[in-house]
């Protein structure tokens, strides 16, 4: 009886053939071999895992009554290995038994064919599983390229977020100080001012000039002016910060601390808290007529908004208590 020959050397393939039988290794190799595909042997059950692990083949084909380690003890060993637990086994006995095959499936064999041995039968069993093999190979390599491409775009999108959040903070920040800019503050005070609405809850705005600025930069020049802003910003930051306010540059020598949830803050404390803070920070300032360090004015407004107003209310509250600060003699707080 003729097997057909033309798909089996399509699939060309390296089976290592197992058998303590030289007339059953002879036999396989001879009819494998006619139909394309190339052969290596074993007459043990030693023997046989040492030879797939130093070449792992496309397919085994394993006696199970051997001496020794017999095929069932070869097969559960192959199957332990991460390197050749994927080979698929033929299992080949004369021993035709139901029980015999539940023991070959349960050690992990794909198939199992008995003795003797039919030409087309085996030919069709092995291409079966060669080719079963070789699907399973290509979908592991596809799921690997597609695992690789997908960590490659995963690693792109986390680069591009992580430029966007750089170039969003850059957008928001005020070059000189590192605080926030004047965009970012009206659009968040615009949020928050909504918010509040909707929740019926207070909003708080400090706006804080540093006093006779003009006059330090006119001792120690604009660099040393510049060098003055940078510090009062990081001073009130630091100051703030554990309360959740938006420390910005507001213009010029001006900053504003936006409270948008000030329940569980002293708001009258954080004032004075960010003047003090300052003056602690004993920048000299030879041409004040406040004090022999740089202080600042703060202006304190809290209320609570409604639908008909808009946030330049809250700003001019603001702006009204710091005019009156100032006009009070600076280096303090008025609400």
């Amino acid at each position: 009886m003729q097997a057909s020959t033309e798909p089996a050397r399509n699939l060309r393939a390296d089976i290592l053939v197992v058998d303590d039988n030289p007339a059953n290794i002879e036999l396989l190799v001879a009819i494998l071999g006619s139909h394309g595909y190339r052969c290596r042997v074993a007459n043990s059950g030693a023997r046989a895992l040492a030879a797939a692990r130093a070449d792992i083949p496309d397919l085994v084909m394993l006696d199970i009554a051997m001496p020794g380690i017999d095929g069932y003890e070869v097969c559960r060993q192959l199957k332990a290995d991460a390197a050749t637990q994927a080979v698929p086994v033929i299992f080949l006995s004369a021993l035709n038994g139901v029980i015999d095959k539940v023991q070959a499936f349960t050690a992990g064999g794909a198939d199992y064919i008995g003795k003797p041995f039919q030409l087309e039968e085996v030919i069709v069993r092995v291409e079966n599983q060669v080719r079963v093999s070789r699907m399973q190979r290509e979908v592991e390599q596809r799921n690997a390229e597609l695992a690789r491409v997908n960590a490659e775009l995963l690693e792109a999108t986390r680069s591009l977020e992580a430029g966007n959040a750089r170039l969003r903070k850059l957008s928001e920040s005020d070059g000189l100080t590192g605080v926030a800019n004047r965009r970012l503050f009206d659009g968040s005070l615009l949020d928050a001012w909504s918010a509040a609405v909707r929740a019926h809850r207070q909003i708080a705005l400090i706006l804080i000039d540093i006093d006779q600025c003009k006059e330090y930069n006119d001792a120690g020049g604009h660099l040393a002016g510049d060098d003055d802003l940078k510090r009062v910003a990081q001073a009130m930051e630091s100051e703030s910060s554990m309360a959740g306010a938006l420390v910005a540059r507001y213009g010029g020598e001006e900053f504003s601390v936006l409270l948008p949830d000030p329940a569980s803050t002293d708001v009258r404390a954080l004032a004075e808290a960010l003047r003090a803070r300052v003056e602690f920070e004993a920048l000299p300032h030879r041409r004040s007529v406040v004090a022999a360090v740089v202080t600042v004015s703060v202006g304190l407004a809290v209320m609570a908004p409604t639908a008909a107003h808009e946030p330049a209310l809250l700003i001019d509250a603001a702006d009204q208590a710091l005019y009156r600060a100032k006009a009070a003699g600076r280096n303090r707080v008025s609400i």
